[in-house]
Formats: C-alpha cells, structure tokens, sequence
C-alpha cells in the first residue's frame, strides 16, 4: 500500500499513515497566519507623531486645535465648546487651503480621549495630515 499501514508477514504494523498529522498541521498553519495578520493590523489611528527633542517648526498651512486641561478647546486662537463649531472652524480652513495640516496641542494634563478625538474630528472634516504639537526638552547643563 502506498499510503495506508504495512503489515508485515505476522501482523505487526510497521508503517503510519501521515496524511491526517500533515492535514490538521496545515489547518493550524492556516488558521495561525490568518491571527497573525489580524493582530498585526489592529484598527486604530495612524498618527505621524514627532520627537519631542528632534520636533520641527511646521511651514505649511495650518489649524491649531488647543485643548487644555480644565477641558475647553480652541481653533487657531477661538473658543469652541462643541464638536460642529470645530468641524465648522476646521472646514472653513479646507476651503482656503485643500492641503492644509491640522495640528493638535493637548495640555500634558489633558486626557488622551480628548486628543485623540480632536484627530477624528480633523480626519472626519477631511484633513489628510495631521501632527502633535511638541515642545523641545530643556537642555540639561552639565
């Protein structure tokens, strides 16, 4: 027999038949590269954050959206208290300017949720690229 078990003249099994260990490994292979691929790709935001010490002064258009951290907002300067006044303040500068850069700058004691839905509001608004304000550590003397 080609793929079954070999019997020998007084009845002993001598060969194994591999076909079902090689089926179920390549069902694990499988199922372990579809995991892996979903893991590797978690749904969340994509956000080009810069060094704080290597951060770089911006020379393109842009909105400022401030957030601090007793919880109010503000749009290049204005006061804004709901999310249709930013997204109004934010559409207003698109018409200006389609390549414009939204940048957010959170208090360090402000909550990340905040921030985080300030680039939603920026990416539903229809800004392609957004950044993080940062500001340069003080230089240590020595």
């Amino acid at each position: 027999m080609a793929g079954g078990t070999d019997f020998d003249d007084e009845g002993e099994i001598t060969g194994i038949n591999v076909t079902p260990l090689v089926d179920v490994t390549l069902v694990l292979l499988i199922i372990f590269m579809v995991t892996t691929s979903i893991i590797t790709n978690p749904e969340g935001l994509k956000v080009d954050k810069p060094e704080a010490a290597t951060g770089q002064t911006q020379d393109r258009a842009s909105i400022l959206i401030v957030c601090r951290k007793d919880g109010t907002t503000a749009v290049d300067g204005k006061e804004v208290t709901t999310d249709d006044q930013i997204v109004d303040a934010i559409t207003d500068a698109l018409v200006a300017d389609r390549e414009l850069q939204g940048i957010v700058q959170c208090d360090t004691k402000a909550e990340v949720g905040r921030m985080v839905h300030l680039i939603d509001l920026l990416r539903a608004a229809g800004v392609n690229k957004y950044a993080i304000a940062t500001e340069k550590p003080p230089k240590e003397e020595g």
